[in-house]
């Protein structure tokens, strides 16, 4: 590897560190000199720079930066949608197994099943954690019952997704109808966006991951613009994918941001923008074309 400046390597790997820095030098090393595994050698690619792997790292932080304050205001609205409609039914419709779907209670023995069981015991860990004001007004005013427009915003992204899968069908559909998927759709994409938002929150390589779940995709992918992705749905720009749809149907800004910084890639001929899953035509698909403000922010 070249290192045309030491004391900018070494401040790097001061502030850095070597091996997660490593990560980024992968997949400039050189293959195994029988090309039939994946495995790579220690030695890197002819031309090979420091400043190269660097570029590399800053870019992954500054996606993993807009990924995580995309998924940010997605989960505040996503939360306000669940407890919306399901307060429509029932303020305490989550303390209720019995009154929530086939998830959660177990008719032929008339008692909650472990997933719900699993699910309150989480909630109830939030519960008792909380510092929020709201929290303690209703300790102090109502025992400690929160009805669901205010539960819900003390759940993390996990118990949210986990609520949303023990809710009756009906809420459900009414949910997931706001964003124009089903609730089977839905379901699989908040699996996926999980992942990468913890990905994101603790700092973890993304740019070139095979994620480990596959979204489902609409019937009416094309119609939406969804369109682009890779045959296995589970590179980075497959699910940067889902973000940008979620961004725009949820009327959370004009969705540039991502776009902007993929636009940042630093390619190379061993590192090229397909290293993230992105077609060349990106710029085109509908879902990734700039936006211009039509209206003022709503966040």
């Amino acid at each position: 590897m070249i290192i045309d400046d030491d004391e900018i390597a070494r401040h790097a790997l001061e502030r850095i560190g070597y091996y997660r820095l490593s990560g980024y030098s992968y997949p400039f090393r050189k293959h195994a000199p029988d090309d039939t595994t994946e495995w790579r050698s220690n030695q890197f690619m002819e031309g090979t720079t420091f400043d190269q792997v660097l570029k590399l790292y800053e870019f992954d932080t500054r996606l993993r930066c807009a990924v995580f304050n995309a998924l940010t205001h997605i989960e505040v609205s996503l939360r306000a949608l669940i407890g919306y409609e399901v307060g429509k039914v029932d303020p305490l419709l989550h303390l209720h197994p019995e009154a929530l779907g086939s998830n959660a209670w177990n008719n032929k023995e008339q008692k909650e099943k472990k997933k719900y069981s699993d699910w309150l015991r989480i909630y109830k860990k939030s519960l008792n954690g909380s510092t929020e004001t709201f929290v303690q007004h209703h300790k102090d005013n109502y025992c400690g019952t929160l009805p669901i427009w205010c539960a819900v915003h003390i759940l993390n992204w996990g118990p949210l997704q986990t609520l949303f899968d023990l809710l009756p069908k009906e809420i459900q559909r009414a949910v997931a109808a706001e964003v124009r998927l089903t609730p089977s759709v839905l379901s699989s994409w908040l699996n996926c966006l999980r992942v990468i938002r913890n990905i994101s929150a603790h700092h973890s390589r993304l740019f070139n991951r095979s994620l480990p779940y596959r979204p489902t995709i609409p019937h009416r992918a094309e119609e939406v613009g969804i369109i682009g992705l890779s045959s296995n749905r589970n590179k980075c720009f497959d699910q940067l994918t889902l973000i940008q749809y979620l961004i725009r149907e949820m009327d959370l800004g004009e969705g540039n941001a991502l776009p902007s910084v993929l636009a940042t890639f630093p390619a190379t001929d061993v590192v090229p923008l397909r290293a993230t899953g992105t077609p060349d035509n990106w710029r085109s698909l509908p879902l990734w074309k700039p936006e211009q403000p039509h209206s003022p922010s709503h966040f």
